[in-house]
């Protein structure tokens, strides 16, 4: 469901209401749980215990952390129905954006940027670093079930200690442990289906043909259709000759089921924990089951099952073993391709009059041959998406994730008290293999003989049988050691925490063929890092933390490798100072602040401080210079002191409960981040490199450290929960988060035209022409600048001559007219609310999510008319320029030659990216517990959810985050039950 707004302030101001947090899903590290915080009873007096957070190589009392650093509890992630972890992260985490990836069963995630970005370079991952248990990992196909929280790093207090890989920030996964108590079994299972938020507009054929004419007459030439086919497309009359096919609806299904089971075991006593995971994920895709009308093709599937085993043994008193065990399998299945961009792709530049979808049963082909009952149209040049799917085979693939970890930790207070040292070993792996199963299949063009059909086949000896080829596999591990000394202890009102460690891993190993030259690209990384962190307490008022880390990496020349990370941090817990001891309003205050370094060392490629001969070239020899001989050149000079990015971050916050259930949490940043590289693209070449003479002998200049970003910004979570003693109980989180970067340096070339330069601009800003409307009259067109080349007409789009070679305008539209016209595409500000009430045994849960700020590009074969080698249109043409709707027009008149000014990179194709979404929404009812106890059930819930339900936002052509002709976005409902044992 979609709908509009017109307001920017109707997003802040639905969102603003509310704003509340609670217990139930985000909570702050530097915020204390009231309900068990130690020493939180300084200002409460009725706590007893510790809660201990993950930070990184160790834990920490909550209270004590000084750094940055926002925690989700899994459990409240089981109440959006996703088969992808990222995109069950919408909106839950202060300071996270989720940008939202593909929409395909098994290619759906999400990407991850912490604080926003610090680095121009778009073609390296920007992502924040994953640590699943301790070890770098991938958390995507984890399952809610089996996760104990979510913490994201994002201060340089928190992530010194990860030397150059923290700059980015760290999201720490932290699976589930058991627990001391009698054996706990629980099972869910949720069924339900996925249908599409929307497909894109379609056109039929009477408006097809209409159109296509209009386009032709604007072009200067003559109608393409007459009249007659033009009715007999209107009324249907002959569908054989004149077909009139909706592609999407003959290859989609409205719903496609999905499901999901697990099943869970803890328990424990003294000497032995444990937790074990079961999980099954069935989801199948939105193309129709041809697979069941064809052996030799394949309903779109995805599966995975899910694994975890997480047992702890007290060997003795003092000594503990953990080992952690994870894996899934996952089995994916299209037809025709391995995925559905090509089916897609097809839907999309089909025409609906090219040919009927069939041949009528009993038909015979232009010389009397029988042709096969349910034989396909088609034509040489155009491909027919159903034949595709129902009669060419199918590729599968599956792939297998295992992740370990194995720890010994051994108390040493024989030595002196809260000292102890650990050690544990990793090791991840992950395999992907397929098979691809082919053939092709026989289509018939369809001629109109004197209003007779005449058949004739497309293909003269089509290879109708299947066969088999193996996909080559990827296999990527990850080997991983790590050892800590850690003490802890309380002197008085003094208390000292340490940690000291030592890390190593090797990983990305990827098993190729071996004959590909892949494989001799195919290095592993090597990285050996430490650190130590000390925290000291006075009072348990005052704190100071110092941490430093050290690492290096094989990706550097050997007198570069090693870097230092120091980083500091103070906090005051003002609640317990004695004026505000007892204070029935502020129940718990603290301040804290930090500074830091921390790295970056995935800067753009490999060994980028080697010389390297990657390009062919020849030579002529001898005195006549006749003869040619191969040779090779160098290609970028080599620069020995490349190094990691580095980034010095400064952090203030404050952390507030209020009259005991109002919580807050305030931060605001500064990110300097320094020696980046000049931009690179995807090929690994300077996006701004100029012309190198050829007698240099090299083809690119040497990389240097000297870009510069600033980012700045400050995020907020507030939260409300009712007393335990009320009848209802009410929860409510908010999160805001805002962030601006400025690039200070970008080593770019000099231009003449300053509107072409990136330097002071925010990262990812979007450069184009600037779109001054449509052309109403021809005098205005004759009177105006334009392209060179371009047959500029009414009704066509007119540009601002904004440049020239020289800077200033010189009467033609070309790329020195480029200015910034629009928002980068990742949000600025992000908002996010997770609310929810209990009444007796009913409940609801709900997580909005809202963005601003972003620009979005209205650009491909949907909204260029006509444009592509099949003269496709969508529904979209309907909203073009003519004489009639001049006044009202959404987009330019058609035409079928290529047109050289309409569809340029403009801010007419910008459109506002801002949205508010409902992203899951669950009702449930527990029952009461007096009577299922008497069957052994502890707990049993019957629910019903919901998932990407609403949409506000301003763009009626799709979803703002995924539109266009891919594979749709995705909402779902389903029931589901949940019973314990």
């Amino acid at each position: 469901m979609k709908l509009r707004y017109y307001h920017r302030f109707m997003l802040i101001a639905i969102m603003a209401f509310g704003y509340t947090s609670s217990s139930y899903a985000q909570v702050s590290e530097n915020l204390p749980d009231y309900k068990t915080d130690s020493l939180y009873k300084d200002s409460l007096n009725r706590i007893k215990e510790k809660p201990l957070r993950y930070i990184g190589f160790n834990r920490q009392d909550s209270v004590l952390i000084t750094s940055s650093i926002s925690t989700l509890k899994g459990d409240v992630l089981t109440k959006n129905f996703n088969t992808n972890l990222s995109n069950k992260l919408y909106g839950r985490l202060a300071g996270l954006t989720v940008a939202q990836g593909g929409n395909e069963p098994g290619l759906d995630g999400a990407g991850l940027f912490s604080r926003g970005l610090s680095s121009y370079q778009s073609n390296v991952n920007r992502e924040p670093l994953i640590i699943i248990d301790g070890f770098i990992g991938s958390y995507e196909l984890l399952v809610a079930e089996e996760i104990e929280e979510i913490s994201l790093l994002k201060d340089a207090s928190a992530l010194a200690i990860y030397g150059f890989r923290g700059a980015n920030g760290v999201l720490l996964v932290t699976t589930k442990r058991g627990k001391k108590g009698p054996l706990a079994v629980s099972f869910s299972s949720q069924l339900g289906f996925n249908q599409a938020t929307m497909l894109p507009k379609t056109l039929n054929s009477f408006q097809y043909a209409t159109l296509f004419n209009e386009a032709s007459v604007n072009d200067g030439r003559a109608p393409f259709y007459d009249a007659t086919t033009l009715e007999a497309y209107r009324t249907g009359s002959n569908p054989i000759l004149f077909p009139n096919v909706n592609w999407y609806d003959e290859a989609l299904r409205n719903t496609a089921p999905i499901s999901n089971y697990n099943l869970n075991f803890k328990g424990g006593d003294n000497n032995v924990k444990y937790f074990v995971a079961l999980n099954a994920i069935n989801q199948q895709g939105l193309l129709k089951n041809f697979g069941d009308n064809d052996l030799e093709s394949r309903n779109s599937t995805y599966s995975r099952y899910n694994l975890r085993s997480n047992v702890e043994v007290n060997i003795t008193k003092r000594f503990t073993a953990t080992l952690l065990l994870g894996g899934n399998v996952e089995n994916k299945a299209n037809p025709f391709q391995i995925t559905t961009g090509g089916t897609f792709a097809a839907l999309a530049s089909t025409p609906p009059n090219a040919f009927p979808v069939r041949i009528p049963n009993g038909s015979l082909t232009f010389d009397g041959n029988p042709i096969p009952n349910g034989s396909y149209g088609g034509t040489i040049g155009l491909t027919n998406p159903i034949a595709n799917l129902a009669g060419t085979g199918f590729f599968e693939y599956g792939a297998t994730t295992f992740q370990s970890v194995f720890n010994l930790k051994h108390e040493l207070d024989f030595i002196t008290k809260g000292l102890s040292v650990s050690g544990a070993v990793s090791f991840n792996n992950y395999f992907q293999g397929g098979s691809a199963k082919t053939k092709q299949v026989q289509r018939y063009s369809v001629l109109n003989n004197n209003g007779n059909a005449l058949y004739v086949p497309v293909l003269v000896e089509p290879n109708l049988i299947l066969s088999g080829q193996e996909l080559f596999p990827g296999e990527n591990r990850t080997f991983g050691l790590q050892s800590s000394l850690n003490y802890n202890r309380t002197f008085g009102k003094h208390a000292v925490t340490a940690t000291a460690f030592f890390n190593s891993d090797v990983n990305n190993i990827i098993r190729v063929q071996p004959t590909t030259s892949a494989a001799n690209n195919a290095f592993p990384y090597k990285t050996n890092g430490g650190g130590s962190r000390v925290t000291y307490v006075n009072s348990n008022k005052y704190i100071a933390e110092l941490s430093l880390g050290f690492m290096e990496s094989e990706n550097f020349a050997k007198s570069n490798r090693l870097g230092f990370f120091p980083a500091a941090s103070l906090g005051w817990i003002a609640s317990n100072e004695s004026f505000l001891k007892n204070n029935q309003t502020v129940s718990f205050l603290k301040f804290r602040g930090s500074f830091g370094l921390t790295g970056n060392d995935n800067i753009g490629g490999r060994f980028l401080f080697e010389s390297r001969y990657p390009n062919g070239d020849s030579y002529y020899f001898g005195p006549n210079a006749t003869t040619l001989s191969a040779s090779i050149n160098q290609g970028r000079l080599a620069n020995p002191n490349i190094t990691w990015e580095k980034e010095k971050v400064a952090n203030i916050g404050v952390d507030a409960i209020f009259f005991n259930q109002l919580k807050l949490s305030v931060d605001a940043f500064n990110r300097d981040r320094y020696d980046l590289l000049p931009e690179i693209n995807a090929s690994g070449g300077l996006v701004s490199n100029g012309s190198i003479p050829s007698f240099l002998g090299f083809n690119q200049i040497p990389l240097i450290n000297q870009g510069k970003v600033n980012n700045k910004g400050f995020e907020a979570t507030l939260g409300y929960t009712t007393k335990a003693s009320s009848k209802l109980t009410f929860y409510a989180d908010a999160n805001i988060f805002y962030a601006k970067s400025n690039i200070d340096f970008n080593a770019e070339a000099p231009s003449l035209n300053p509107g072409l330069l990136k330097t002071g601009l925010p990262i990812g800003v979007p450069f184009g022409l600037r779109s001054l409307g449509l052309f109403q009259s021809q005098a205005d067109v004759d009177a105006s600048p334009k392209p060179i080349g371009a047959n500029v007409k009414i009704g066509d789009i007119k540009y601002a001559d904004l440049g020239g070679p020289n800077g200033t305008p010189d009467g033609i539209i070309d790329g020195n007219d480029n200015v910034v016209i629009g928002n980068p595409g990742l949000p600025n500000l992000s908002l996010g609310l997770n609310s929810g009430f209990k009444y007796k045994g009913f409940d609801i849960d709900f997580v909005v999510q809202a963005v601003t700020n972003r620009s979005v590009f209205l650009t491909g074969s949907y909204f260029n008319q006509f444009q592509n080698a099949n003269g496709t249109a969508s529904g979209i043409a309907l909203e073009r320029w003519t004489p009639e709707t001049a006044a009202t027009a959404e987009f330019p008149r058609l035409s079928l030659d290529g047109n050289q000014n309409n569809y340029r990179f403009s801010s007419f194709y910008v459109r506002d990216g801002s949205f508010i979404k409902l992203r899951s929404l669950e009702l449930g009812y527990s029952l009461n517990k007096s009577l299922i106890s008497k069957i052994k059930i502890t707990n049993a819930r019957v629910f019903v959810n919901g998932t990407n339900l609403l949409s506000i936002d301003k763009i009626p052509y799709g979803d703002p985050e995924s539109f266009g002709t891919g594979y749709p976005p995705l909402q779902s409902y389903s029931l589901g039950l949940r019973v314990g044992f």
